[in-house]
This record gives structure tokens, sequence and C-alpha cells, in this order.
């Protein structure tokens, strides 16, 4: 049930930030962790192991990224399969987010999807409020990093004269493409565990007000197919209390299901640990990582009701 948490937490590191950003590179792949053992204890030593690791021309594993992809197809990606990858290493995508952003038509795409899912590249997350239409979801972590960080200025990264100055270009991009999505599969698996839901996912809601699609990262659904939990989630940022709010609303869009409301982040606004509201749920990133609180046991003084006849 909680997989993902004990992979992370089996790194040995004991900052939640900087375990889950080592984790959305290596995994708890043997292969990829240094020999001695040495990993990055504070976010702030990150870019120098990953440089050491992985960036540098010369690194232990700057091949091993650069080739991933080839190395799942057995080919080097084609045109199509390049195109969908690094479309869908920014966020999950539909079939109509795909057609957009690559230009592909659909039965391009009808071929193409399927080889990327084989080759556990991508795979499609369900959608509950479109079932046929899922999102379209980067799964490899190791290619997810290539993609995100390195591939959209390979020849440089190769040449290796100025790797510091493109890690600080491309350290946004590390936060939201590669640390944040799994913080957000973290999460989603703390929610599944929380409630006891058949899935997790994200979902997109449309706001006819103001003619937009109004996205939320967990979303908790039962075997019924109705919605038991949503929330919201930052990565490496305060929450303020406006995302609350926003979640309240995207609640109300969805005809205000009496759901339990999930706010996971590192730090909070006070107006969001203060909120008298019993369905809400404030988690920090330690808590998603810590062990489950024990059931609370049965008061053994407590009067048993007789059996009925």
């Amino acid at each position: 049930m909680n997989e993902l948490r004990e992979s992370i937490r089996s790194l040995g590191i004991a900052e939640p930030e900087t375990a889950v950003a080592v984790h959305a590179v290596t995994g708890a792949d043997p292969a990829l962790l240094p020999a001695d053992g040495r990993l990055p204890q504070r976010f702030d030593d990150l870019g120098a192991w990953l440089r050491a690791e992985f960036l540098d021309p010369g690194s232990p594993h700057f091949e091993t990224h650069a080739g991933r992809a080839a190395a799942l197809l057995g080919e080097e990606p084609d045109e199509d399969a390049d195109a969908v990858l690094a479309l869908a290493v920014l966020r999950p995508r539909t079939l109509y987010d795909m057609r957009a952003g690559t230009r592909l038509s659909e039965d391009a795409l009808a071929a193409v999807l399927p080889r990327l899912e084989a080759a556990g590249l991508l795979t499609p997350a369900p959608n509950p409020l479109a079932p046929d239409d899922p999102f379209w979801t980067f799964t490899d972590r190791l290619a997810r990093f290539h993609y995100a960080v390195v591939r959209p200025q390979l020849p440089r990264w190769r040449r290796g004269y100025i790797t510091d100055k493109l890690w600080t270009i491309n350290r946004a991009r590390f936060d939201r493409y590669v640390a944040r999505p799994e913080f957000l599969d973290l999460a989603r698996e703390h929610v599944l565990a929380d409630t006891g839901a058949a899935s997790v996912t994200r979902i997109t809601v449309p706001d006819p007000r103001y003619r937009q699609l109004r996205t939320l990262e967990l979303a908790a659904w039962d075997d019924k197919g109705a919605p038991i939990a949503l929330g919201t989630a930052r990565w490496r940022f305060k929450m303020v209390e406006r995302q609350l709010k926003r979640l309240r609303y995207v609640k109300r869009l969805l005809g205000d299901p009496d759901v339990r409301l999930y706010c996971v982040a590192s730090r909070f606004e006070p107006g969001i640990t203060g909120d008298p509201d019993p369905a809400l749920r404030v988690v920090d990133a330690a808590r998603v990582l810590a062990d489950p609180a024990p059931e609370p046991e049965a008061d053994a003084g407590a009067e048993t009701p007789p059996d009925r006849d």
C-alpha cells in the first residue's frame, strides 16, 4: 500500500524534500546509487551531487540517462516518440493535449502511445471525469530526468564546458518536472491509504464561468465512481490560503460533494493550519513519509452494549 514511501525511506535521507528529490532520479535502484552510499542529506547539496553523478559528461550515469529511452524501446526514439515524451514530461496529457501539443494525428498517436506504454515510459493514468480519455503520464524516472533537465540542451551538456551554468538554468525544471511529480505520487499514495479509495489521480474540472479548466492533483474515488476526497499539493513552497479557497471552489464546481479535503505541502499559512473545517486534513512532507498513526485502541473500561436477540 505504501511502496513509494518505503522506497524513499530506504535511502536513509532524513530531510523529506531531499529524500523525495533523490528518489525522483534514482528510485531505489542500486545501479544508480553510489557504491559508497553517500547521498546528499540537505537540499542545498543536491545540485553538486547531481552534477557529479548524472550531469557532468564524464559522470557515472550521464550516458545511462541519455540512452534510457532508447534502451527501453530497443531503438532510438523516432521523431513522433520524441515529441510525445518531450510534451508528457511537462505534465500528464490527455489525447486532445497530445494532438494539440505535438501536431500529430490521432492515427500517429494511436501507433506511438502503445509503444511507449509497453516500454514503461508512459502509462495511461485514470481520468475519473472522462474515463475513456486517460492522462498519459511519464513513469520512468531516469528518462523523465533526461527529458526534463538535459534533453533541451543535450549538445551543450555533452561538451561539459558550462555544466554549472546549465544546472542553474535548468534547476527550476528539475524541481517542477522531476521532483514535484514524485512528491505528487507520494501525496496520492498517502491519500489512498488514508481514505481506502479505489484510486487517487488528478482531475481537470470545467469552469463555465471563467471558461477554464481547473486542475486538482489529488482526487480520490471509490469503486463505484464517486469522489471521496479532493486535495491540493505544493512542492517546496508554502501553501497559501488562496489555494485552500481554490480547492473549495473546485469542490463546488463538482456539485459540492461530501468529501475530505487535503492540503499537502512543506509549510502552510496559519489560515490553513487554523481552519476549523473537520473535513480538512493538513499534511506536511514529513508526515507523508512517516509511519501511519496507529488506530486508537478501544477503551477497555467502556461498557459493551448487550447483544440483540
